[in-house]
């Protein structure tokens, strides 16, 4: 779980009520809020330890970051969806005939409840990590794109145990498009370096059944800069369907989802976030970074019928080919973006990837 606990601190918010022969409220113990930290969960404050005669009586108004929260008023408060990434503190404030203080308690990061998902199924770990992870989902939910996202690769952690995980549904079942190497690639920090000999990745996603014909996309986030004739994710079969990516330097990029003609576009530079995109019968398009680049009528009444692999093409006899040396920093499958919504994709993973020092 993500947390961050600030020290407490005692504010100076005294003033005389008027009136004798009492003592004002004083704070000597800050309040402290606890609970779990994670959207959809309660915190409670205390009140902390005051002076003061007559004893006090205590009222609370709970903060994201410097901003009340309007109706957070009562000594405990449900953590919702716009508090991820924010701290939150309460503050208590003492009042008695004599004066009225006040005092604030600990912050408390909150965590969005599917990145602390992810955390715990993934054991994922180091403060850079969870806080990209935590803003690239709040980012998404944000954005409105998070339902379209049927699975979501991360590549985070620098191993390959880290790097399976859907990011959208992360169990390790095939049901759950988590991932399953093959052959020779290299894991670290900065994604996954598939070997262009025989290296892949099986996420048990397949078109004909996971994904709807005229609304797919397909994403990969590309590291590396080459012009050969590789396939960085995707799949095609005999009935003519092709769900693909394949980007090239100096040569053609092809954006293909459930489409029936090859068809791309002249490329310059393959580092670059990609996206290949089908939103309607006959609408087939491709974005680099935050740039539509490639528009095309072309259209297939089918959907492969064999698993997505990442690294290489699953071709019509379900063997990989077309083995990528692109080093993959994410990667992404599901329903068909809008325009608006791929650039805003892009400005989510590019912050993602800017967080972990792997951007390009």
């Amino acid at each position: 779980m993500l947390t961050v606990t600030i020290t407490n601190t005692i504010m100076s918010k005294t003033r005389n009520a008027g009136g004798g022969g009492g003592i004002p409220p004083s704070n000597t113990v800050a309040p402290v809020i606890s609970g779990t930290a994670v959207v959809g969960q309660t915190l409670s404050s205390t009140t902390g330890t005051w002076l003061g005669t007559p004893i006090p009586t205590y009222t609370y108004q709970w903060y994201r970051g410097i901003s009340q929260i309007s109706g957070a008023t009562s000594s405990t408060y449900t953590l919702v969806q716009a508090d991820a990434t924010f701290s939150v503190t309460c503050e208590v404030t003492a009042t008695n005939i004599v004066g009225v203080a006040s005092a604030t308690s600990n912050a408390l990061t909150i965590t969005d409840a599917d990145a602390q998902a992810f955390f715990t199924a993934s054991g994922l770990t180091g403060a850079t990590n969870l806080t990209a992870i935590n803003n690239l989902v709040v980012a998404l939910k944000g954005y409105g794109i998070w339902t379209k996202m049927k699975a979501i690769y991360p590549m985070i952690g620098g191993t390959a145990a880290l790097h399976k995980w859907n990011l959208k549904d992360p169990r390790d079942l095939d049901a759950a498009f988590r991932l399953v190497f093959s052959g020779g690639m290299t894991h670290s920090s900065t994604g996954i370096a598939f070997g262009g000999v025989n290296g892949f990745a099986n996420t048990f996603l397949t078109p004909s059944t996971n994904l709807t014909l005229n609304s797919t996309h397909l994403s990969y986030y590309s590291r590396t800069n080459v012009n050969l004739t590789q396939v960085e994710i995707g799949c095609y079969d005999n009935t003519g369907a092709y769900t693909i990516i394949e980007a090239r330097t100096a040569n053609i990029s092809y954006f293909l989802t459930n489409t029936s003609t090859i068809a791309g576009v002249a490329d310059t530079n393959s580092a670059a976030f990609y996206i290949g995109n089908r939103t309607a019968t006959t609408v087939t398009n491709g974005f680099r970074n935050n740039v539509k680049i490639f528009n095309s009528a072309a259209f297939s009444t089918f959907r492969p019928v064999n698993n997505i692999y990442i690294g290489a093409a699953n071709n019509a006899s379900s063997i990989a080919q077309y083995f990528t040396t692109k080093e993959c920093a994410f990667s992404s499958i599901g329903e068909g973006l809008s325009d608006t919504e791929a650039a805003n994709f892009y400005t989510a993973v590019q912050a993602y990837n800017t967080t972990l020092s792997r951007q390009v």
